[in-house]
């Protein structure tokens, strides 16, 4: 059975135009020089060929069985080549459009999202693996069904479910608006997403009243016209979000931050993802701790340099630490949201400085092309805590 590509979505990057055709040189180059640079330039001619029809029926069934062995290749290099250069090809077959999109999310992306036909139960296996990359190319899927968009709800961090809110072509059950909005409604980006659903009820805009925040609950009352009476009467029969599901805490006392640091900093785990958790979560002690031991500076200096006001502290500590350029900008969004409602000072509460940065984070950039942002942001979204407890026992022994 041949797959039904996606054709012309603007996000798929153009496939190289080749005009040269496969010979005898390609194979005995493909021998004599084994790389991967090799084997995907040998595959992109072969699918140039096979996409002409100029082969007989039995060339074309070899030259398929040479594709199924690119798209099992070792190099993950040639699999993702593979990927991208037929997820919008007649010649996709169902076995390797399944096969490539089993596989790791660098393969598995183009088909995820571009490929029509793909069985509903083949997507909810992938859903259920919870790899936030592969569930937000389903969640951008031209098509997705009732099914596949409740498990994306229940498993999928903010990023995901803010994509596949915004989907038109997803079909969400009122129940499953109904636990997006009680999974990540208190951020306005998610409950913007929830209310702009055109089959969104009314029942859902009052739980919904129940869920968020007051500015997001008096924008939705002021957008669907809620009666003041009732609103009132929701707010105070519904919950406030205690601790946001989207970050479980790094739970360490200020006197263990430096040691926890520097135990993973020895370690290799000290990474940019860590520490942006951390100033996320309100442990702003680990965070200033961290990002001394990747700069080789005292706890001191760098916290002297993390809370400068100014743009150039900051970005000077982030430079020091070696943490990548892209990623300067939300750190300085979480840095000053930090400042500005003066959390280390003790005038708000660890949940509601939660929730002030992660919503200003995703109102900023979800929607941001920058991948390692958006990388940054399904790190701190819905994922398991570090066992700090773990970190701690082995080092303190």
């Amino acid at each position: 059975m041949m797959m039904t590509p996606t054709a012309g979505d603007p996000a798929a990057p153009a496939r190289p135009v080749l005009r040269a055709r496969l010979n005898s040189s390609d194979v005995e180059r493909l021998l004599k020089q084994p790389g991967s640079g090799a084997r995907i330039d040998t595959m992109t001619k072969l699918v140039m060929e096979m996409e002409e029809g100029g082969l007989t029926a039995k060339e074309q069934r070899l030259a398929l069985d040479v594709l199924r062995a690119f798209a099992s290749d070792a190099e993950m290099e040639v699999r993702a080549a593979v990927a991208w250069q037929i997820h919008n090809s007649p010649i996709l077959t169902a076995d390797m459009a399944e096969k490539l999109a089993r596989d790791v999310a660098q393969v598995a992306v183009p088909i995820l999202k571009y490929v029509d036909g793909l069985p509903e139960n083949l997507l909810l296996e992938i859903v259920a693996e919870r790899d936030p990359q592969k569930q937000l190319a389903i969640a951008g899927r031209r098509t997705v069904s009732e099914a596949v968009s409740a498990a994306l709800v229940e498993t999928g961090n903010v990023v995901t479910v803010v994509h596949l809110l915004r989907n038109r072509g997803a079909a969400v059950r009122e129940a499953t608006l109904s636990r997006a909005a009680e999974r990540f409604g208190q951020f306005r980006i998610v409950a913007d997403s929830v209310a702009a659903r055109p089959d969104v009820t009314v029942a859902i805009v009052e739980r919904m009243i129940a869920l968020v925040s007051e500015d997001v609950r008096q924008q939705l009352i002021r957008d669907h016209k809620i009666e003041p009476a009732l609103a009132k009467r929701l707010a105070e029969g519904g919950r406030e979000a205690a601790t946001l599901r989207v970050l479980q805490p790094l739970l360490v006392s200020p006197d263990d931050a430096e040691m926890v640091a520097k135990h993973l900093y020895r370690q290799g785990r000290l990474t940019p993802q860590v520490l942006f958790r951390a100033l996320c979560a309100g442990d702003l002690e680990l965070f200033v701790a961290g990002m001394a031991a990747r700069a080789n500076i005292t706890p001191q200096a760098a916290g002297i340099l993390a809370w400068d006001d100014g743009v150039l502290g900051l970005h000077c500590l982030m430079d020091a630490a070696a943490i990548p350029g892209p990623l300067t900008a939300p750190f300085r969004t979480a840095q000053q949201m930090a400042l500005e409602i003066e959390y280390a000072a003790g005038n708000c509460t660890r949940e509601k400085y939660q929730q002030v940065v992660l919503e200003a984070l995703f109102d900023r950039y979800a929607d941001t092309a920058e991948r390692e942002v958006d990388e940054l942001l399904m790190q701190i979204s819905d994922q398991p805590g570090i066992d700090v407890g773990a970190i701690l026992n082995p080092i303190r022994a």
